[in-house]
């Protein structure tokens, strides 16, 4: 299965070893999921990282290795429901690399997209995610 995280989800992962997000990190080997992410969110995590304990920092530098890179989608021939012009290349790139779902904690610009699926592409929250899984 191939996970986009949202940078929302990134820096959760980075900046708290008991969120949802660093668990999700930690046993996608085992249960064989794919985690992907665009430049665009690496991006976006590099700007925010400082907002956390530097102890965060050293965490995002070793999870990159457990991760997938796209290239940035910035557009598609698709009608898509997101208001938030931010958040539209996140989507997108999702889209493009085919994944299975894509995770976010930004409830806030994702709002009604959350736990419904775009052109076959689950868009939820980690917690959700865990929960379908039978992890939750």
């Amino acid at each position: 299965m191939r996970l986009f995280l949202d940078s929302s989800v990134l820096l959760s992962a980075a900046g708290s070893e008991k969120s949802l997000s660093r668990l999700i990190m930690t046993i996608a080997d085992q249960w064989e999921w794919d985690l992907v992410t665009a430049f665009y969110c690496r991006d976006e995590t590099n700007r925010n990282i400082g907002k956390f304990p530097p102890k965060a920092a050293i965490k995002w530098k070793a999870l990159q290795d457990d991760l997938s890179f796209t290239p940035n989608a910035l557009t598609s021939n698709r009608p898509l429901l997101l208001t938030a012009s931010k958040d539209k290349p996140v989507l997108i790139s999702a889209l493009a690399a085919k994944c299975d779902a894509l995770l976010t904690l930004d409830t806030g610009d994702f709002g009604i997209l959350i736990d419904t699926k775009v052109y076959g592409m689950l868009v939820t929250t980690p917690r959700s995610f865990l929960i379908a899984q039978g992890l939750g």
